[in-house]
């Protein structure tokens, strides 16, 4: 079966619940039609220049392992959401404790006991990104996280997802809305359960209100032949921040969209991620930050280690709109080459429409220093633990400023990833 039948099969299924309110229902349908009327994205597809799709039509033809092989949630800090094959796993979390003005919910749950609520959040008309129209046409789960204005949540929320059990492909949904002044902590982790193919799909959209902040933490650390496409908006409002810290340490093809609307004055974002890439694998990060008030800031630094055959892609974008003065933007891309046959293709972008404003972007790609390496080893280091030395220190900056607890997390699977690179 193709990806095409599959997914196909999928929204006849949908489409025939009669318990669906007519709302959602009317929001799959028109989800849908986008879907198809953009297609899988190719190779003439600006965007998908670098990558291709054709593993998609591996994850139809897989068995995934049934959700009873989930009888052990990660050990994490905090509370905690397991998702399992897109499904929430009630016996495997723990939610936070009541406190007043924060709101946590599946959104399975939320679409059986607060369906009107959700209405406004998940009908949205219009074009846009063919796996994002994809993922709104066929999600059934997720996360719906509310602050009110001033709350705050007292501990990190984890949403952790498994895949390749349950379903060979998975749908997540997740909404965060910060009330005034709140803040609130977010970390997303991936995790591969299966050896064989299989494809996540997740869809992200966070709107923060004035003087709001968030915090957010992306892990991905998928099974070898795993399909990982996702797509994060977020809107920051006067003097809002949103900080965002990404690694992607495994996965056979791992694509990231990350959209950030600055569209009241004073707004900030900040966007960390490290990717790697090994043999047969694949990795694509796409960010677009948009100025579009006075006195904005944002920085982007992006690192990449690829080695054996693996390939990675990275394209910024800064838009800067008429009147969009003050403007302060950063943005920087490196990558080291850890073999002849890896290769890296880096992008970034201005483009300019006000005055008065500082910008600057640059992109790197080069090799571990030789230089550097002899140093090492002429005070007595082998050769796999220099290379290893350098990799952990030019990787781990592009990490920094975690809580401590989570620092030492990333550390963990970053060091997994560098013994197999």
């Amino acid at each position: 079966m193709s990806a095409l039948a599959h997914w196909q099969d999928q929204y006849a299924r949908l489409r025939a619940n009669v318990e669906t309110p007519a709302w959602l229902r009317e929001a799959r349908d028109s989800a849908w039609h986008n879907f198809e009327a953009r297609g899988i994205p190719s190779r003439k597809d600006e965007d998908w220049k670098y990558t291709r799709l054709g593993a998609l039509d591996r994850f139809a033809a897989q068995a995934p392992l049934d959700l009873a092989d989930l009888k052990q949630a990660p050990p994490v800090d905090g509370s905690l959401l397991v998702f399992g094959g897109g499904r929430f796993q009630p016996q495997l979390s723990r939610l936070p404790l009541a406190t007043p003005g924060v709101q946590v919910l599946s959104l399975g749950e939320a679409l059986v006991t607060q369906a009107e609520a959700l209405r406004p959040l998940l009908c949205q008309d219009g074009p846009e990104r063919a796996f994002a129209s994809l993922n709104r046409a066929l999600f059934e789960d997720g996360l719906w996280l509310r602050l009110a204005p001033g709350a705050q949540l007292a501990e990190p929320l984890h949403v952790v997802h498994m895949g390749g059990v349950g379903a060979s492909a998975a749908y997540l949904r997740l909404l965060i809305e910060l009330g005034q002044n709140s803040q609130a902590l977010v970390v997303e982790h991936y995790l591969g359960v299966a050896a064989g193919a299989y494809h996540v799909n997740v869809l992200t959209e966070a709107t923060l209100a004035e003087g709001a902040r968030l915090r957010h933490v992306k892990l991905v650390a998928e099974g070898a032949a795993a399909i990982h496409i996702a797509d994060m908006r977020v809107r920051v409002s006067r003097a809002a921040r949103f900080e965002s810290h990404a690694l992607a340490g495994g996965g056979g093809l791992t694509r990231q969209d990350i959209d950030v609307y600055l569209h009241e004055a004073g707004g900030e974002c900040s966007l960390r991620g490290l990717y790697t890439a090994g043999s047969a694998e694949h990795v694509d990060f796409h960010t677009r930050i948009e100025h579009m008030a006075p006195h904005c800031s944002s920085e982007e630094v992006y690192k990449g280690l690829v080695g054996g055959t693996g390939r990675a892609v990275f394209n910024g974008r800064v838009h800067v709109h008429p009147g969009a003065d003050k403007t302060d933007s950063r943005m920087t891309c490196a990558n080291l080459l850890l073999s002849n046959r890896a290769e890296v293709d880096a992008k970034p972008e201005l483009e300019i429409y006000a005055d008065d404003v500082k910008c600057s972007h640059g992109a790197t790609v080069g090799q571990l220093d030789e230089a550097q390496l002899f140093y090492l080893r002429a005070r007595g280091i082998d050769l796999a633990s220099a290379r290893s030395l350098l990799m952990a220190a030019f990787a781990r900056d592009a990490l920094g400023g975690l809580d401590q607890r989570l620092q030492e997390h990333a550390d963990r699977l970053l060091d997994l990833r560098l013994a197999a690179l």
